[in-house]
């Protein structure tokens, strides 16, 4: 990951946040629902950009995921296990940030 000051400042809670959740990083399984649960929540810009720094992928990468993923949603109960995991983390207080 990177320095929370090389992302805007807006993404700092967010990617706290991560880090708490995953502290040696988001795994592949985790990779989709995290995607899916913060969709919402960011611009495609912001979520490439947290995410990139979250896992150490390129943001253009991140990108076409985010397409993908807002195509075809990940299962139900990858996403409730994630949701729980990041609402133990903060998720709530950092969706109502946007």
């Amino acid at each position: 990951m990177t320095k929370q000051n090389q992302l805007p400042q807006p993404l700092w809670s967010a990617a706290r946040m991560l880090r708490s959740a995953f502290p040696p990083g988001i795994p592949d399984t985790a990779y989709g629902p995290v995607l899916a649960l913060l969709y919402e929540h960011f611009s495609d810009r912001h979520l490439a950009q947290l995410m990139a720094d979250a896992t150490g992928k390129d943001a253009a990468r991140v990108l076409n995921d985010i397409h993908a993923c807002a195509g075809s949603k990940p299962g139900t109960a990858a996403t409730d296990s994630i949701r729980e995991l990041l609402n133990q983390h903060g998720l709530q207080a950092v969706c109502a940030e946007d």
